[in-house]
């Protein structure tokens, strides 16, 4: 993953080969009220774009990685309990 700071208040995370993280952390950051897209790029293709776009886009991705580090150690601790 490589993160780029296209423009004042815009983030970009280009992903290769994992279409699912970068959704994964788009939804991250839609819980939290962030704006943000995913682009999967070309049909045939490996690599996905998440951009967002905010007034702390810094902050807001932290947030979002918190977020769905949450989520999956709450459904590691039920896989745990089953």
């Amino acid at each position: 993953m490589e993160l780029r700071e296209t423009s004042e208040g815009r983030i970009t995370a280009e992903f290769e080969n994992d279409h699912t993280v970068a959704n994964l952390v788009r939804k991250g950051l839609w819980e939290s009220g962030s704006e943000a897209g995913y682009d999967s790029g070309h049909p045939l293709g490996d690599e996905s774009t998440l951009i967002v776009d905010s007034s702390s886009p810094e902050e807001d991705l932290e947030e979002a990685v918190d977020t769905c580090i949450g989520w999956i150690e709450e459904l590691q601790e039920q896989a745990e309990d089953l």
